[in-house]
């Protein structure tokens, strides 16, 4: 019986997203392509064809009718593939179309968000009613989260075509810490909707109802790095914040993130989620952050925390969470056990495998 020849389209190859390429791609039965869009090469930075578990090939994209985007010889693309993954854009909704019009088509699924990101995936009425559309025309649509799919399953006419596979990234498995805890944490790109001057606004504002050994540590960089910078300076925190700059080695970052007591990001909550969980770090965000599904992974008071939005409110969780180390050692055991257990990429790849047999 010969292999199942899958194609999977991507924007650009994501540094994250090759671990789990190459496990649904090494799995017996499977040949995997991924395609990227041509002149994305930079964005899929220095790719070791060799130790790729899965084909590469590039396609082209030209723009018709305002925003909507025509994939070149999309037939020449897709000839001799019996799985074909579309990213879920719908400014490709136009190829998309034309190849499930076919009357002799191969299986073709979604597979992405869901709905829009932008305002902790609120519904839009129009796009959802495609995307809807397009699930019931289509194979299925694999989604991110098992939030959004139930969403999903409630609005299309076939439910049995809405599949998950949890958003995840690899992060290296090491051991539970059990140090003593004195690190309020914030990991990633200082970008301007994370909202961090919150973060160091709260921090200020509770550093007397905490011990004095806890410290707010930062590790990334970016556009806002000269205001959180200012901002520690003006508030006289100099001495309990550290800023250890950009790290992308994992034992680097458990080092620093051992004995952290909770991971924040104010207002965005993506697979920096699941990094935090990994490494056994409770996560806390805002119940309207940004997000492609991660957060609901947080589980108030299990697995991680949510607050309401409000810095006061933020003051408060952070006061708590710092002063009750028993319950916060516990949560730190929880998130690393659902990580570890039903979070990896292991897990993600296996939902994609398990559709490529269905």
């Amino acid at each position: 019986m010969s292999d199942k020849k899958v194609l999977i389209l991507q924007t650009a190859i994501m540094h994250y997203r090759i671990p789990v390429f190459n496990l649904i791609g090494q799995y017996p039965g499977i040949t995997l392509t991924v395609a990227y869009e041509k002149g994305m090469e930079a964005k899929n930075g220095k790719l070791q064809l060799e130790t790729l578990g899965f084909n590469v090939v590039s396609y082209e994209n030209r723009k018709v009718l305002g925003s909507l985007k025509k994939i070149r010889h999309l037939r020449r693309l897709i000839s001799g593939y019996d799985v074909v993954i579309f990213p879920g854009d719908l400014h490709l909704i136009l190829p998309i179309i034309s190849l499930l019009l076919r009357r002799k088509r191969r299986k073709v699924y979604f597979w992405g968000i869901g709905l829009s990101s932008e305002n902790s995936l609120r519904e839009s009425f129009l796009k959802d009613k495609i995307r809807f559309l397009l699930t019931d025309l289509s194979d299925g649509t694999i989604l991110y989260s098992s939030h959004v799919a139930e969403i999903y399953r409630k609005k299309v006419l076939e439910p049995r075509k809405v599949f998950v596979a949890h958003n995840s990234i690899q992060v290296k498995k090491f051991p539970l810490s059990e140090e003593k805890r004195t690190k309020v944490l914030s990991i990633g790109t200082f970008k301007k909707n994370k909202c961090l001057s919150d973060l160091v606004i709260a921090f200020a504002n509770i550093i007397d109802r905490i011990p004095e050994n806890v410290t707010l540590d930062f590790i990334g960089d970016g556009e806002e790095s000269a205001v959180l910078h200012d901002l520690v300076e003006r508030n006289g925190l100099s001495d309990r914040v550290n800023f250890w700059g950009r790290i992308e080695e994992d034992e680097k970052i458990y080092a620093i993130t051992k004995n952290a007591i909770v991971s924040v990001s104010p207002t965005q909550a993506g697979l920096s989620v699941l990094h935090a969980m990994a490494l056994g770090c409770p996560f806390l965000t805002s119940v309207n952050a940004i997000t492609g599904g991660e957060k609901f992974n947080i589980k108030d008071n299990y697995t991680g925390y949510y607050y309401n939005g409000q810095v006061s409110d933020l003051e408060q969780k952070l006061v708590n969470i710092i002063n009750d180390e028993e319950t916060n050692r516990q949560i730190a055991h929880n998130a690393y056990d659902f990580y570890h257990k039903e979070r990896g990429i292991e897990q993600m790849a296996q939902s994609f495998i398990e559709l490529v047999f269905k």
